[in-house]
């Protein structure tokens, strides 16, 4: 007890250093700081000070002292922030020895990418350069301005010309880049000019092409404009489009790939509208055009039109190692069982039921097998003491987490996880585990890919929590457990690019309708949803109006948790009384279908963790018209 009161009064004393250092250094009184710096070598977060030393007088370093630094700190998240921001400095003062010096390899932004390749034409490496600067260049949004220079050595020694130019404004053209197409058919040579003119054209009027007369062209360059335009077109205008090609095909004598990118972009529409408009056309031209996608697109179609004798056959046309996928394994059975084929999709159904995911657990539940959990033993954790003397940067995480910075914390963490061995993060996987650090370990699942190991990719995190709101609110707790991990990976800070916060991720507005209409007094502010236990209460409320707007089915109000009940109630209207399996495939945004499919094989999962008896998909859910 005495030891551990002195390591205590210990840390908090180092704590109270620091905080006085760190305010010298804002006050750039660097005097003072020195003589706080000293005896703080022990403290974790010391190189965060070292770092806002160098940092701030960046235009005073030399080389050396980075690298010094960076030897101090070997594998640290500062060293490389100290190491970018320098090197930022050395391409502005165009040192560019030192610069290819210090990080010889490409860097992964854009500004250091095109000083890379500007230090490869400084120092002979001519070649490279030029390759480098093509490829910078053939991109179909802006550049940052660092990239001009190597754009104009590269034009100056005879690259950027109209064939450069124009391949990167079709790019922009397809991005929908309008003042990128404009920008650069400015560029282009007076001969390239006609081409330019058509492309421009289109870009601002599209329609013209349906309208009157056939637009002459002439020459590869307006043909590729053309059948550009004609394929954009496809997407909104379809039928006209579909009538329009073949004559434009004759007229302007477009190529294979030309009219293979209009066919495509008609048949990709042709099947989002699920029409059965021109579905002769279709399935004659797809065989001889259709892609990986158009494929899985066209048997998607055939799932939701419950065609099951034409469906194999689609599912056959695509690359034998997508065959393999637990998806297609899975409706490839459900296709030859309905054919009455029971022996051929058993064995589909068996090949599906061996992986742990949402296909492999339908076909599991529907051939009656147990569910493939594959779950590997995690490795002993180390101690504290080996893991803070191995892994400095657990100590930066353990400190941070110590003073409430949970952003820095998990910083710390995601850097450290990058830079050690797979048996060395599933150590500290295992060590975060046994520490609470949930959402670390969940991190570390992640980084290393390490899929087998459910005790770190699913932690059993505020049980008493999530038990008391199923308990009060009816609802399952395996649920509520499976669309946390899914929503915030149980990272209390977690906020969606959209604003939604906390834990279950909710949106402000939501939050405080929720709040309001089941009485959580625990919420009183926007804030408050980073609280755990008042966003628990928030999000399994939600839950369960969506569970009673949609008589308990877990299926559609999980869909309807993630892209709301508006969208949700419009899909069901026009279903037309589909199968559960059927409906879900064809949810019409990826990211829902995702979503949905992913929070219910997590319930099996955490039904395992609760030791509950597992049940994928309930005789409500099976019999309910989608």
């Amino acid at each position: 007890m005495l030891l551990g009161m002195s390591v205590s009064v210990q840390a908090s004393s180092l704590r109270e250093q620091y905080r006085q250092a760190e305010q010298a250094l804002n006050k750039n009184d660097v005097a003072s700081f020195k003589q706080l710096r000293q005896g703080l070598d022990a403290y974790p977060l010391t190189p965060y000070l070292d770092f806002q030393l160098l940092a701030d007088r960046i235009t005073n370093l030399s080389t050396p002292q980075v690298v010094e630094f960076m030897h101090r700190y070997p594998d640290s998240l500062v060293a490389d922030r100290l190491e970018g921001r320098y090197l930022h400095r050395l391409a502005r003062e165009q040192r560019w020895r030192e610069f290819l010096t210090l990080y010889p390899q490409l860097p992964s932004s854009e500004v250091l990418q095109c000083a890379h390749y500007r230090a490869k034409w400084a120092t002979g490496d001519k070649n490279t350069a030029l390759a480098g600067a093509k490829l910078m260049w053939l991109h179909g949004g802006s550049r940052a301005t660092a990239c001009d220079p190597l754009f104009d050595a590269w034009h100056t020694a005879g690259g950027r010309n109209d064939d450069d130019i124009w391949q990167r404004m079709l790019l922009a053209y397809e991005k929908n880049d309008h003042g990128l197409v404009t920008y650069l058919g400015r560029q282009l040579s007076p001969a390239a000019q006609p081409a330019s003119e058509l492309l421009q054209s289109l870009d601002k009027n599209p329609n013209q092409l349906l309208k009157g007369d056939l637009v002459r062209v002439s020459g590869e360059a307006q043909k590729t404009a053309l059948s550009l335009a004609l394929a954009k077109l496809a997407d909104t205008e379809y039928t006209q489009v579909m009538s329009l090609y073949p004559k434009y095909q004759r007229q302007a004598g477009l190529t294979n790939a030309q009219v293979a990118r209009i066919e495509q972009k008609l048949a990709q529409r042709l099947m989002y509208n699920r029409t059965h408009d021109y579905r002769s056309w279709l399935d004659s031209r797809l065989p001889a055009m259709g892609t990986e996608d158009l494929f899985e697109l066209r048997a998607r179609l055939a799932i939701w039109e419950q065609d099951w004798q034409h469906l194999p056959g689609w599912i056959a046309r695509l690359s034998a190692e997508t065959q393999q996928d637990s998806r297609w394994q899975y409706w490839r059975g459900r296709a030859l069982k309905a054919q009455n084929r029971h022996g051929d999709g058993d064995k589909a159904w068996k090949l599906a039921a061996s992986n742990r995911d949402y296909y492999g657990f339908l076909a599991a539940q529907q051939s009656k097998v147990p569910y493939a959990l594959m779950k590997k033993s995690l490795p002993s954790a180390p101690t504290l003491s080996q893991a803070r003397a191995r892994w400095p940067a657990f100590s930066r995480t353990e400190e941070w987490l110590a003073l409430g910075n949970k952003t820095a914390a998990r910083s710390e963490w995601y850097h450290m996880l990058g830079k050690v061995s797979e048996a060395d993060g599933l150590a500290l996987g295992s060590l975060a585990l046994q520490l609470g650090w949930f959402d670390k370990s969940i991190q570390a699942s992640i980084q290393l890919r390490a899929w087998d190991h459910l005790d770190l990719r699913f932690p059993i995190v505020y049980r008493p929590d999530f038990q008391r709101q199923a308990q009060l609110l009816g609802v399952n707790e395996a649920t509520l457990f499976a669309i946390t991990r899914q929503e915030s990976a149980f990272y209390e800070q977690a906020r969606s690019p959209v604003g939604a916060g906390g834990l279950m991720q909710l949106m402000p507005g939501t939050a405080k309708e929720t709040a309001k209409k089941f009485n959580i007094s625990g919420f009183r502010q926007a804030s408050d949803v980073y609280r755990a236990d008042v966003n628990i209460q928030l999000g399994s409320s939600y839950f369960k109006q969506m569970l009673d707007r949609y008589s308990n089915n877990r299926v559609a109000a999980i869909a309807a948790y993630n892209a709301g009940p508006g969208r949700i109630d419009s899909w069901l209207r026009n279903s037309g009384s589909r199968p559960l399996d059927v409906w879900v495939e064809n949810i019409p945004y990826r990211e829902t279908r995702g979503y949905v499919q992913s929070v219910l094989y997590y319930s099996v999962i955490y039904q395992d963790m609760l030791g509950q008896p597992k049940t994928f998909i309930t005789p409500n859910e099976l019999n309910y018209v989608y």
